[in-house]
């Protein structure tokens, strides 16, 4: 039930984080749109009223109120010049119109007089081009779903005042497509950085739940190492009790069967005191002094404990073991050693066997190499090789290695399984020495 919560809290945090990563990027895209969209009716506008003006410019106010037709030479004449302007600018219709509305000249062909409502509907701009100069319409949409926008400017007189005249321009919203451009980016890049996030929310989702449940495991064995603490301390003292009751009884016995019998039980008593030891490191972890001292003093004992377990057949070798200088708790970190360096002799049954210590140096971690040529470890027990009281020893009491991390650790470093097969197995040992090299 514990971890099904763990999983869903999870779960409602990786959510939780998408929607708000979802609403920020979306808010920032649409306002990013507005802008781009703003900034192409601006570009639109500003050309939209400098070609009205420069169409304006070039037409006299006298001669347009003199006109009398479509078909008078100065009205073909200025025709030309606002289909030339209309071709050069790509705009859709240029026209000239009075100030009620009717049409003088038009690149459409309207004819002369006419009131043309795509214009005349702009009444208010129109008349407003007259005190306010050149200027640009809304966008509008046209019968066949196009967008454009008009704009008008007026022609001036001789004294440069607004005559009655102005010209009219029709051009379409031909930022359209580049803004379909820009909405299909950023769909896309959207729907990129979201699905992005969602990878790196479930990554992190599943990188919390994998720290919840460590932590849970950590809360368990802490749990477990306090109870194996009272535990020990119960049971310790009445072993010693035993154990010095049967010694006591054994000088009284001198029938050989009894003899033994009681030193079987001795024997089974020295093993329980041995699983009562190592609840006992376990629950402590490394709580010692700091002390100077060389890699090669702090391993010596290790080596001759493990020549003594493994056997006479049995070669250890320490090839590169230099005088270097430490600053540890070299307690722990014998204490350490000894369990792993002592389990690879301990599996090396047959003559030719050989366990390989080397060390090396990397700033200021120290790295021991414990490699041995034996059968390797079972693969179903690898894969659980440092949890507590998981053993592939007949006698062994599955704490040796626990311990042998939780020390290593404690003193800034680790222990892995480098690798373990039929051509033999290696552990990696780390820890941080205090010295400066």
């Amino acid at each position: 039930m514990r971890a099904s919560a763990s999983n869903v809290n999870t779960l409602l945090i990786g959510l939780a984080f998408l929607l708000v990563v979802a609403g920020a990027l979306l808010g920032g895209a649409l306002v990013a749109y507005r802008q781009v969209e703003n900034g192409f009716e601006e570009q639109l506008e500003r050309r939209l009223k400098s070609y009205a003006a420069a169409a304006a410019a070039g037409l006299s106010s006298n001669a347009l109120e003199q006109l009398p037709s479509g078909d008078d030479p100065v009205a073909v004449l200025y025709r030309k010049r606002l289909a030339a302007l209309q071709t050069a600018s790509g705009v859709r219709r240029i026209a000239v119109l009075r100030r009620d509305g009717s049409l003088l000249l038009d690149t459409a062909g309207k004819p002369f007089g006419s009131r043309d409502y795509g214009f005349a509907n702009d009444a208010n701009e129109l008349e407003a081009c007259f005190s306010k100069g050149p200027l640009a319409t809304i966008t509008y949409s046209d019968d066949a779903g196009n967008l454009y926008r008009n704009g008008f400017a007026p022609v001036l007189n001789s004294s440069g005042e607004p005559s009655e005249f102005a010209v009219a321009m029709e051009t379409e919203a031909d930022y359209e497509e580049r803004l379909v451009a820009v909405r299909n980016a950023m769909a896309g890049t959207l729907a990129v950085v979201l699905f992005v996030t969602l990878m790196a929310a479930s990554m992190t989702a599943r990188a919390w739940g994998r720290i919840q449940r460590d932590l849970q495991k950590q809360t368990r064995l802490a749990e477990l190492a306090q109870f194996s603490a009272g535990m020990a301390h119960q049971i310790k003292n009445p072993l010693a009790a035993l154990r010095g009751y049967l010694e006591l009884l054994q000088r009284g016995l001198h029938d050989a069967p009894q003899r033994q019998l009681v030193d079987k039980l001795i024997s089974e008593i020295g093993a329980l005191d041995r699983v009562v030891r190592d609840f006992l490191q376990f629950s402590r972890g490394s709580k010692g002094s700091v002390e100077r001292i060389s890699l090669e003093q702090a391993l010596r004992p290790v080596l001759e404990g493990a020549r003594a377990a493994g056997g006479p057949g049995v070669t250890i070798d320490a090839p590169n073991l230099a005088a270097l200088e430490l600053e540890v708790d070299s307690t722990a970190l014998r204490e350490a050693l000894t369990n792993v360096v002592n389990n690879a002799a301990e599996a090396l049954h047959e003559a030719g066997g050989k366990v390989t210590v080397s060390a090396e140096l990397r700033g200021k971690e120290v790295r021991i190499d414990i490699a041995d040529n034996g059968p390797g470890v079972a693969p179903e027990i690898a894969a659980r090789l440092f949890q507590p009281f998981v053993t592939g020893k007949a006698d062994g009491t599955g704490l040796g290695l626990a311990i042998s991390r939780r020390l290593l650790r404690d003193l800034g470093g680790d222990l892995v399984l480098v690798q373990t097969g039929p051509a033999g197995t290696m552990f990696r040992a780390t820890f941080l020495r205090e010295t400066e090299p």
